[in-house]
């Protein structure tokens, strides 16, 4: 169509448009509808433009004042209008700013302010195009665009909200004096937003807030920097992403970023450190590029560091690519001002801010190096912090941390400053933090770092710990030191044995009992020696270290089970027995707890079983002194469970001294009187065990026993024993069989038992009965003890055969023992 037709067709409309009959809604729009397609069909070539502008800019002019009509439909249209006439490039560079004051006055917070979400919409996208083809300077409308944008950053709607950002991006790209003056007013809302519900908004807000930080004084960078931190945690990775990119962007581009590099580092690290693999390359990338930009910029400070790199360190940390030399040197530089913040942040209440910070903290030991050393107390403050959070992912990053200090410190220094600094209250996660330590060396610990280690850990405060992580990493700490050194001392092989010895004696787990086992067969074949002789070359130091002022062991004393474990597993010399009877002595005392003397009397059945009869014969008259002063005393009859329990365990370990065969006759011949009348009282007792073992004492005291005691008191205890014929368990009775065979049995033959026939009649008369017990065995047993001990008094036993023989309902027996008694008369 020629310029004059078209020409024409704007002026009919705009002249429609402007006349006083346009004053109904419906005539207006379809006006503005009939101007939009002449300006979409017909003005296609921009040359169009120097004849119409006069004409397009009175049509601009109305079209702004349509902008506040009451009708909606009229309002989107005269916004489509403009937009494509904007796209359309049918807009001269001096009406814009009209354009500008028009949107500005219906999206100020004022009463004009347009009230649909959609109309809204189309200002921003017809200020997005009027922003983008604007090519004078931007001043004019600097005050409108900012007034816009900071009002609709903040609106109701999501989408104005995301729309703004977009706009303020492309308002940043024109790089216009003008920006600069007018960014801090985008910071409040900016701040606003970042949080918003929708990762969309939070993504655009992240790269608009990006485009202004270069703009801000320090006050208002350092706070923008506190709300891109916590982007950091938000839950979606495309936001982490964005800013990821602007901290990048920042690091290598804002004017004064050298000042605040302790500040960005931090952010940028951390996220190296990201769950999701796509944000932890695009950091690596990033953080490369800072690297080298910073070698590039400062290239004559590095010269010869550029030219003459040394080599690559030796066995360096596994799974770990070495950053670049810019990288490091960057975090060196500034990790004087990068620990303070990062500390704090370590002991945060926030969890994720815990985790995230001890992951950070590792970045910088890896970036620094062995330049770590002149931060190392700060360093390890650090590393015991997040090695006593309550996240284990924190913990187990504070072990990384530890172990990199291992391979980077002078094992001198790094265990120094570390014994320092936990000697006062050691704790599980110490003693983590050391073993961390020490797996990180990959050379041989120095002779002196060792002895150290060994005697920190050797103390009485740190290897008698009762808490199982205190164990665990107690172990952990031998373990790496075993595998550390390929020599060991005399000296560093006892201090190792005395803390594994503590911790098998305390430990509260069998895993850690299994692995103490192990580590003691690690620390024999270290010494190229079998585990036996290792007992035998520091069992004996350690019991005389342990047992000082072992009169005051009460049932927490770590020395008890410490005590225990030694003797249960190693093994007893004469030496050493002369040491433990006393010990033993001291603590069966009847002023000692019962937990105690249960304790030590389950000992020393242990002690007494390992003992050879050489020892027996050597040792004979301090094994007295435990039976006289330690057992005797316990197997006093008291009321209660606990006093039972005691007699049942002192009975049993004096069965296990006394059933020696090779000093039996003399032993029994010292203290018979006193052990027979104790025994004969245990005969009544509460506990089945203790019964039975009553029974297995008299069993095998009473052959040895004539001719050291009266024989009246030996008639009596066996007097008493009848009793248990009736107990309600088969093995006792069956055990009191055995009894009154030995009794019979442990006199001469040509003793004279004519003068105890009151006492033969009755134990005659009580065992009789009982031939005709429903237990086949019991009836067996009795038959048979009738029939050897028959000889002592013929006539009795038959006398009480005949009188109670009608009672009975085995008379095949009755006549059999009758049949035995008049063969022996004959």
């Amino acid at each position: 169509m020629e310029e004059e037709n078209v020409s024409k067709l704007i002026s009919e409309s705009f002249e429609k448009l402007s006349s006083q009959k346009t004053s109904n809604d419906i005539t207006k729009r379809n006006i503005l509808k009939e101007l939009h397609k002449i300006i979409l069909t017909n003005c296609h070539d921009g040359s169009h433009e120097k004849n119409l502008n006069n004409l397009l800019k009175n049509v601009v002019e109305s079209l702004n004042i349509i902008l506040f009509d009451r009708s909606e439909r009229c309002r989107e249209i005269s916004l489509l209008i403009l937009k494509d006439m904007t796209r359309l490039s049918f807009i001269s560079n001096d009406v814009f700013p009209s354009i500008i004051n028009a949107i500005a006055k219906r999206l100020r917070k004022t009463d004009e302010r347009e009230q649909s979400e959609e109309i809204r919409l189309l200002h921003l996208a017809l200020l997005y195009e009027i922003i983008e083809k604007y090519e004078g300077d931007l001043l004019p409308c600097t005050n409108d665009i900012s007034s816009i944008l900071a009002a609709c950053i903040i609106d109701n709607c999501p989408d104005v909200k995301r729309r703004s950002c977009e706009c303020l991006l492309v308002f940043a790209s024109k790089k216009d004096s003008c920006f600069r003056m007018a960014a801090s007013n985008f910071l409040k809302p900016l701040l606003i937003i970042i949080s918003h519900q929708h990762l969309k908004t939070r993504t655009l807000c992240v790269k608009a807030l990006g485009c202004i930080v270069n703009y801000l004084n320090n006050k208002e960078f350092q706070e923008a920097l506190i709300h891109l931190a916590q982007r950091l945690f938000d839950r979606s990775p495309l936001v982490r992403i964005a800013v990821t990119e602007v901290i990048g962007n920042m690091l290598m581009n804002v004017d004064d970023r050298y000042s605040y590099f302790h500040l960005l580092i931090p952010l940028e690290l951390s996220s190296l450190h990201d769950e999701v693999l796509e944000v932890r390359s695009k950091a690596e990338d990033i953080w490369k590029k800072v690297g080298n930009q910073y070698i590039v910029e400062n290239e004559k400070d590095y010269k010869d560091l550029i030219d003459f790199p040394p080599p690559d360190p030796s066995d360096y940390p596994d799974k770990e690519i070495r950053p670049s030399v810019g990288c490091r040197i960057i975090v060196q530089r500034h990790l004087f001002n990068i620990l303070p913040p990062l500390l704090h942040d370590m002991a945060d209440w926030v969890p994720e801010t815990r985790i995230k910070s001890s992951k950070v903290l590792y970045s910088l030991i890896l970036h620094s190096e062995d330049k770590i050393t002149m931060q190392l107390p700060k360093v390890l403050e650090g590393i015991m912090i997040a090695a006593k959070a309550e996240e284990r992912e924190a913990a187990e990053q504070a072990m990384r941390c530890a172990e990199l200090l291992g391979y980077f410190v002078d094992s001198n220094h790094l265990f120094d400053s570390l014994l320092n600094l936990i000697h006062k209250s050691p704790s599980a996660p110490h003693l983590s933090i050391l073993a961390a330590c020490i797996r990180g060396q990959k050379k041989d610990i120095s002779k002196e770092c060792l002895k150290a280690v060994c005697k920190f850990l050797s103390e009485v405060e740190v290897c008698r710990t009762r808490e199982g992580d205190g164990q665990a990493n107690l172990l952990l700490c031998v373990d790496a030191l075993l595998f550390s050194v390929s020599k060991i001392g005399s000296v560093v092989s006892y201090d190792l044995f005395s803390i594994l010895s503590s911790v098998s004696g305390l430990a509260v787990s069998d895993s850690i009992l299994s692995k103490a086992s192990e580590l003691f067969q690690c620390l024999a074949e270290l010494q190229a020696c079998t585990k036996i002789s290792l007992f035998e070359q520091h069992s004996m130091p350690l019991l005389k270290m342990i047992s000082q002022n072992n009169e005051l062991w009460t049932s927490v004393s770590p020395e008890v089970p410490i005590f225990s474990f030694i003797i249960e597993s190693g093994f007893l010399d004469e030496k050493m027995l002369e040491l433990i009877i006393p010990i033993l002595i001291n603590n069966l005392h009847h002023s000692k707890e019962a937990k105690v003397r249960c304790k030590i009397l389950s000992l020393s059945i242990s002690v007494f079983k390992k003992m050879s009869s050489t020892f027996y014969e050597s040792l004979s008259e301090k094994i007295l002194e435990v039976i006289r002063i330690g057992i005797f005393p316990n197997l006093t009859w008291s009321a209660g469970r606990t006093a039972s329990s005691l007699r049942a365990i002192a009975a049993a370990t004096l069965f296990e001294i006394i059933n020696k065969t090779c000093i039996k006759k003399e032993m029994v011949a010292s203290i018979g009187d006193e052990l027979l009348p104790i025994i004969a009282t245990l005969s009544d007792d509460d506990e089945v065990a203790t019964r039975l073992v009553t029974c297995k004492l008299l069993e095998i005291t009473l052959p040895h026993l004539y001719g050291s005691i009266d024989d009246i008191k030996i008639h009596t205890a066996c007097y008493e024993i009848l009793r248990s014929l009736d107990d309600v368990s088969d093995d006792i009775r069956l055990m009191t069989v055995k009894v009154l065979k030995a009794y019979i049995e442990s006199f001469p033959t040509d003793y004279n038992w004519s003068l105890y026939r009151s006492y033969l009649k009755h134990l005659f008369e009580n065992v009789l009965i009982h031939m005709d017990d429903k237990n086949e065995k019991m009836r067996q047993n009795i038959f048979d003890l009738l029939k050897t001990t028959a000889f002592v008094a013929p006539d009795v036993l038959l006398q009480e055969i005949e009188a109670k023989r009608y009672l009975m309902s085995t008379s095949d027996l009755c006549d059999t023992l009758t049949e035995h008694i008049k063969n022996m008369k004959l």
